[in-house]
């Protein structure tokens, strides 16, 4: 007799994963902005959520991870691998094209809320210190995106070319993220990640000098 798990059964097994672990996340920044990130034990987080210092370190490795948030998963392995290969395909797609899909389709399963980034940017205020781990976690999910796009490019793992691309659409992904989420934006992600990209493009296109002078006698 088979002892796994049924379909909806993980399907209900991980939607509980992900409440506890928002639960988690939002009691964490709260307790934060209220008595400061010295002011509270990991065993109060632990009580006001509702769960066991066990269960708390299933999902998270300290208190610092547990106030930022930090995705619990890597990159989806199939954006990833659609990644590598659109730049094998028999008519390759140009590497600021492929990072664009690339970033768009992170925003859209980032799932995080106006209220989840307004408590993040409140938490990181009031303890800047606190910057310094979301920067670490960062950059080690830089590294394997540089070490992608090299492989892609055929290029040395460490290639400025590739390490320039990973900060440049890094940047332009959170720009774009604080552009979202500003009062009265109406804009989706993928609309502001492509204005912004469109941006970066027009930077290093030589202008047609006959586009000024048809509108000059127009």
């Amino acid at each position: 007799m088979s002892t796994s798990a049924k379909p909806d059964e993980l399907g209900l097994r991980e939607r509980k994963r992900r409440t506890t672990r928002t639960s988690v996340v939002a009691v964490a920044r709260r307790l934060t902005l209220e008595h400061g990130f010295s002011g509270f034990t990991i065993e109060r987080l632990c009580d006001e959520v509702g769960i066991s210092r066990r269960t708390f370190f299933n999902y998270f490795p300290s208190k610092e991870d547990a106030v930022l948030g930090h995705p619990d998963e890597s990159p989806a392995e199939e954006l990833l691998a659609a990644f590598a290969a659109s730049g094998r395909s028999s008519t390759p797609v140009p590497l600021l094209d492929a990072l664009t899909t690339l970033f768009v389709e992170f925003g859209a399963r980032m799932g995080i809320s106006r209220e989840e980034y307004e408590s993040m940017s409140a938490v990181l205020h009031r303890e800047p210190h606190l910057m310094a781990r979301m920067f670490a976690q960062a950059e080690s999910k830089s590294q394997v995106l540089t070490e992608l796009i090299a492989s892609r490019e055929g290029l040395p793992p460490d290639h400025p070319r590739a390490r320039v691309a990973t900060f440049v659409l890094g940047g332009i992904a959170r720009r774009s993220m604080d552009e979202f989420f500003t009062e009265g934006n109406d804009l989706t992600y993928a609309q502001i990640f492509g204005r912004n990209v469109d941006a970066l493009r027009s930077l290093f296109t030589t202008p047609d000098p006959t586009a000024s002078q048809n509108e000059e006698t127009a």
